[in-house]
């Protein structure tokens, strides 16, 4: 228990293998508001790098939205998917199963899921195939390159001078991060961190996943980071321009953190992303939901 709020540890799913931690508002769950499901990243568990996760549940608690952060199958304390889904296939299910919980548990209808790289693409890839979602918190995820984003890239490499100084064609890391760079966005098959695709152009499939969503009537958060070596975003336009085929209109508000990196390691960005993060999902008019058209998921396996 913090002060504020409440938190317990929650057992469910098939034979109860799934555990997550539910935190509410000491007061209560305030119905009017969503409730809000964190999803991990990559084999990360629940607390998420730096415990960003429990700041962030806690802090969307106090303002009065119920929040579950748990584990997929084989992550952290949840035990292994019984069936033979493929792990892609197997997360998805997992995530239905949260919603489930919540639903039978609180008595929630309305739910915003919120995941960082690999798990903003599972929000992305679930969030339009169950109406009980109504709005996606997408952390760094997968974005595919554009022109401009080598032109800032290669620019911003050039500026770092002290590079010249270990500078040689062969052994230079600027070299070896650009050619992996420029070889990853030129292979057909290029897939996002710890997912993959059936169908071979993964811009499509993604940009359908986008599509369907906003056809649904998603609100969507975007949010891509700046300050590592190999952001997938380069400014702030870049998403808007690989998915240009989706019309997202004011169903997307989009952020870019210049000076975070992709774990969120300093403590001030983590808490500007709280700050935003909190303010986005307390005061953003969800519409209801529209009816789900077409296929209701992807055809995705495991990486």
């Amino acid at each position: 228990m913090t002060k504020r709020v409440v938190e317990r540890t929650v057992q469910f799913g098939s034979r109860g293998s799934l555990i997550g931690i539910v935190t509410e508002p000491a007061q209560g769950f305030d119905q009017g508001r969503p409730a809000i499901v964190i999803l991990n990243t990559g084999t990360m568990h629940r607390v998420g790098h730096h415990r960003m996760y429990v700041s962030m549940s806690r802090r969307l608690a106090q303002s009065g939205h119920t929040v579950l952060r748990f584990d997929f199958s084989g992550i952290g304390d949840s035990a292994k998917h019984a069936s033979g889904r493929s792990l892609l296939k197997s997360n998805l299910a997992d995530i239905e199963t949260a919603l489930s919980l919540l639903q039978s548990k609180f008595r929630v209808c309305r739910v915003i899921l919120i995941g960082l790289c690999s798990g903003a693409d599972h929000s992305i890839l679930y969030a339009h195939s169950d109406p009980r979602v109504i709005g996606t918190v997408l952390i760094d995820p997968y974005i595919p390159a554009t022109v401009q984003y080598f032109v800032h890239y290669i620019s911003r490499r050039l500026l770092q001078f002290r590079r010249w100084k270990r500078f040689s064609f062969r052994r230079s890391k600027i070299v070896r991060l650009l050619a992996a760079r420029i070889a990853q966005a030129l292979r057909a098959h290029v897939e996002p961190q710890h997912l993959s695709f059936e169908q071979s152009d993964v811009q499509a499939s993604l940009g359908s996943a986008y599509k369907s969503a906003v056809d649904a009537g998603l609100r969507l958060l975007v949010v891509c980071t700046g300050r590592h070596d190999a952001p997938r975003q380069t400014y702030r336009e870049q998403f808007l321009k690989a998915y240009r085929t989706v019309s997202f209109g004011d169903l997307l508000q989009l952020e870019f953190f210049a000076d975070a990196d992709h774990t969120f390691s300093s403590a001030r960005e983590r808490e500007k992303l709280n700050d935003l993060v909190e303010q986005w999902c307390s005061s953003t008019a969800f519409d209801p939901r529209s009816p789900v058209v077409g296929d209701a998921m992807l055809q995705i396996s495991a990486a």
